[in-house]
């Protein structure tokens, strides 16, 4: 006869935890495309810096390339979603989906960052859209308005491919503030880098305070960086994602995200302020380098995403 029961719980694991094999270098080239596109955009406006990049049929350079990279970049997106179906699917949620959110914010910044620049457009000393009520420096309110809606959305391209990775709480490893914070300071270190090549191109010198900031945003960008790492190390998932980062993708991450695509470009951005000669040369340098570290860092997030362990609880009955 049993005089009494005390019941005791086991958690045994019931499956290891999955690497995600989903998003890879598609997703990768996408991130890096749109936040160099919006960041171009939004550093040139900010710093006031069109018309030292060079005009091409009366429109400035730097917008035409950041419209180019943004546009690329939505076609690997449509291509690494796959189905038009699917593609439809995502962005009609809004509400609940960062990609559908940046996929609106990308056209919006095409289409009113591109009428925004159109009554500037020359053809054969003609200029035929001269007449659209706007200037396209944005002196006057209608240009402003544009301008600032269009700053506003190239600020959500820049942040928002690191926003659908955080918004996935089935990987922890991506589940991070510090996945968007990465994204973000790593896009603005690449468009400083493109702002002073575009620079050397148009035969304009590179400024101190252009090499200043790309090194403070490589510095934070390292902080941001080991912030990742450091945080909730033993937690499901992220210790597999963690060991994966340091074991397969160890000399790819240490050697090139860090010490290649972060540290070095920040030397030269140093070296860059006391030595205006070597600028031109240091700024083609900083850009192959912050590009190859920030394209670097996506991808291997990606890759060493996993889904947690999954366990279960087994009740046992004591006599």
């Amino acid at each position: 006869m049993v005089k009494g029961t005390q019941g005791l719980s086991f958690k045994v694991p019931l499956m290891a935890a999955q690497l995600q094999e989903e998003w890879d270098i598609y997703h990768a080239t996408w991130f890096t495309l749109m936040g160099v596109g919006g960041g171009l955009f939004l550093l040139a406006r900010l710093l006031d810096l069109e018309s030292r990049l060079g005009v091409w049929l009366g429109l400035p350079v730097v917008d035409l390339v950041s419209f180019v990279v943004i546009g690329v970049g939505g076609l690997v997106l449509i291509w690494s979603l796959g189905r038009p179906l699917r593609v439809l699917r995502a962005v009609l949620k809004p509400g609940t989906n960062w990609i559908s959110r940046g996929a609106i914010a990308d056209f919006i910044f095409l289409v009113v960052g591109g009428v925004l620049i159109l009554p500037g457009l020359n053809l054969d000393n003609a200029t035929p859209l001269a007449w659209l009520p706007w200037d396209p420096s944005a002196s006057d309110a209608a240009g402003k308005t544009m301008e600032v809606l269009a700053l506003l959305s190239s600020a959500v391209v820049i942040i928002y491919a690191g926003l659908v990775l955080a918004d996935k709480a089935a990987i922890p490893f991506w589940n991070s503030p510090a996945v968007p914070t990465q994204f973000m300071i790593s896009s603005l270190a690449m468009s400083v880098a493109s702002v002073m090549v575009l620079e050397v191109l148009n035969g304009e010198p590179i400024s101190a305070l252009q090499l200043w900031l790309l090194f403070v945003f490589l510095a934070l960008l390292l902080v941001a960086i080991a912030w990742h790492v450091m945080t909730k190390k033993s937690a499901p998932g992220r210790a597999e994602s963690l060991e994966r980062l340091y074991t397969k993708f160890r000399r790819q991450f240490l050697g090139g995200v860090v010490t290649v695509g972060t540290i070095l470009p920040m030397v030269l951005a140093v070296v860059g302020v006391a030595l205006p000669p070597v600028r031109d040369v240091i700024g083609v340098v900083c850009l192959l380098c912050t590009v190859a570290g920030g394209f670097g860092l996506r991808l291997i997030t990606l890759r060493v995403g996993f889904f947690p362990p999954v366990t279960g609880a087994i009740r046992r009955q004591k006599r």
